[in-house]
């Protein structure tokens, strides 16, 4: 169905009670869905809300839920309705897949998969041996996601850089996706010019900065600092704010192959490089045309076996520094989010906690303590699903003494579903 706003949500769930109770307290009728999910650990928080891990306890798929405060967009929530609309569209192997929306009467909840093979380079870390090859293998999953993006739904993503970058499982082989389209445009031309402000410094193009207006080269752009940085750990720039950093941007060629670091890495490599980064935006290579590098077509094997994954280590030396500061961060964003948004206590959407043990509600159980696949996963959902309808039950006998005239009045509406 298309996202055009909240009237748009049909109700499919087909339960009586979700919806009495949603009569009586006001919520919208898609907020009956909520009660599909079981809510695991916090992955991430930002400005607008949080990410949490969740289990759809009818199929027994994690999934990822995105809640979002409606009060952060001030009456701007067709931003939110663009987010679904593109993530709706989009079906590609290397894309996130949209799963489900819902809402309540202050936040909004987006269903998507849930990658729990870890961001692009905590994976490389990890990895023993890390070759020319496995760079190659990664800009091509990712530049065939900007290639449907671009040409076939005619969408620039706007927000490249690694931590959008996530592997769907930990299997070895598995694939690539590319997350976050928050900040996300579907173009009304090939060749539309957006002014807005979007991106994250070091990884969006001097266009986008100076505000001359961007389009779909500017993820060109990020995908060369990304293929620069997965080739030798650093990155091309060295700017920490936005005037140093196109100061560095002043002339052709952007960046330097520092002799040291890129001895071992091919030439192929390199010119692949610069065909993404240039400063004259036109002048920048398209993704299909990309596609058809001979770095990324030619024989893997005449490429240099030389083992990147020291020098990458190298330059992530303070990763799990820098991992135990996040979780303080996520914590702190929470605790911030809740003092500007006036978030009660006893929202269990924002929990504090990042960690895998969970006490309290069922809202709050941690997924890691869920045997996927487990033989007792049926006797488990049932459990869970008791606490759900008892919780469900208390809350809907509170209401109901408090809207006593309603519940006596209440007549099912003709046409809804039973």
């Amino acid at each position: 169905m298309p996202i055009v706003g909240p009237d748009s949500t049909v109700d499919t769930s087909g339960n009586k009670i979700s919806k009495f109770f949603n009569k009586l307290t006001g919520q919208p009728d898609s907020y009956a869905k909520k009660s599909n999910y079981i809510y695991g650990r916090t992955l991430g928080a930002g400005a607008m809300g949080v990410v949490r891990q969740a289990r759809n306890i009818n199929n027994k798929e994690d999934v990822a839920i995105k809640i979002i405060l409606k009060k952060t967009f001030k009456g701007n929530e067709q931003q939110l309705y663009d987010e679904l609309s593109l993530l709706e569209k989009c079906n590609h192997r290397n894309i996130i897949k949209f799963k489900d929306w819902f809402e309540s009467k202050d936040k909004f909840y987006i269903v998507t998969q849930l990658a729990t093979g870890g961001e692009l380079f905590d994976r490389i870390v990890s990895k023993g041996k890390f070759l020319e090859k496995d760079v190659i293998s990664i800009v091509k999953q990712l530049l065939g996601a900007l290639n449907y993006l671009h040409n076939e739904l005619n969408i620039v993503h706007r927000d490249l850089k690694p931590e959008n970058l996530l592997y769907v499982t930990s299997d070895e082989n598995s694939e690539l996706v590319l997350a976050d389209f928050g900040i996300a445009k579907e173009l009304r031309s090939s060749d539309e010019v957006l002014f807005s402000a979007a991106g994250s410094l070091g990884y969006c193009a001097p266009e986008v900065l100076l505000g001359t207006g961007h389009g779909k080269p500017c993820d060109i752009w990020s995908l060369g600092v990304i293929t620069y940085t997965l080739l030798v750990g650093y990155s091309p720039f060295r700017a920490d704010n936005v005037t140093d950093f196109l100061q560095e941007c002043e002339t052709e060629p952007v960046v330097t192959f520092h002799r040291d670091y890129w001895k071992d890495i091919s030439k192929d490599a390199t010119e692949f490089i610069l065909k993404c980064l240039k400063l004259d935006q036109f002048q920048r290579s398209r993704a299909e045309d990309l596609l058809k590098d001979k770095w990324l077509n030619n024989d893997e094997e005449q490429y240099s076996e030389n083992d990147l994954l020291p020098t990458i280590k190298k330059f992530n030396s303070k990763k799990k520094f820098i991992q135990a500061v996040e979780i303080i961060k996520l914590k702190n964003r929470i605790k911030k989010l809740r003092e500007l948004q006036n978030i009660n206590d006893d929202d269990e959407d924002f929990e504090y906690y990042s960690g895998s043990s969970v006490s309290g509600s069922v809202d709050s159980i941690d997924l890691n303590t869920l045997s996927i696949g487990a033989h007792n996963d049926h006797n488990k959902d049932n459990e869970l699903k008791s606490n759900l309808n008892a919780n469900l039950f208390q809350q809907i006998v509170r209401a109901a003494t408090e809207n006593r005239e309603k519940v006596l009045n209440f007549k099912e509406e003709s046409g809804s579903s039973d």
